[in-house]
């Protein structure tokens, strides 16, 4: 059985070199969690973050704790925690399109709602993280 793991953050990372600070996150984390056997996807709005982890629970627990120290994040909210039937990121370590201000409109927006409308809002938030990665690999 997989565990997954979506939340969302507030950005603590500030102007022009936030973008350059994530692409470095980024690239890291994908070697992570190719070694940890964990796929998954993150958004980055420039404002806040949302990021969808699924694998084996220590995995997701190992990263989960080391996400809740990481200083470029506050006021980390989970959405949905615990066990999956499947895999929503089969060929994605980590998913990632970079900066867009468009789709940072329609993230913020997904984000909101996912943090106050419910089930079906956060599954349409991890649908949503799907979409994005559909097609890729990293």
């Amino acid at each position: 059985m997989l565990t997954r793991w979506l939340y969302v953050s507030a950005s603590r990372l500030i102007g022009e070199e936030a973008e350059d600070r994530v692409g470095d996150v980024v690239k890291i984390s994908i070697a992570r969690n190719q070694s940890l056997g964990v796929t998954g996807a993150l958004l980055f709005t420039g404002r806040s973050f949302a990021q969808y982890i699924e694998g084996e629970a220590a995995a997701i627990e190992a990263l989960k704790a080391s996400i809740l120290r990481d200083s470029r994040h506050a006021d980390v909210r989970t959405l949905a925690l615990g066990d999956y039937a499947h895999r929503r990121f089969v060929t994605w370590s980590l998913a990632y399109a970079g900066p867009s201000r468009f789709v940072a409109n329609v993230v913020e927006n997904a984000l909101t709602d996912a943090l106050h409308d419910g089930e079906a809002a956060v599954e349409r938030l991890a649908h949503l993280l799907s979409e994005f990665s559909i097609g890729g690999r990293s």
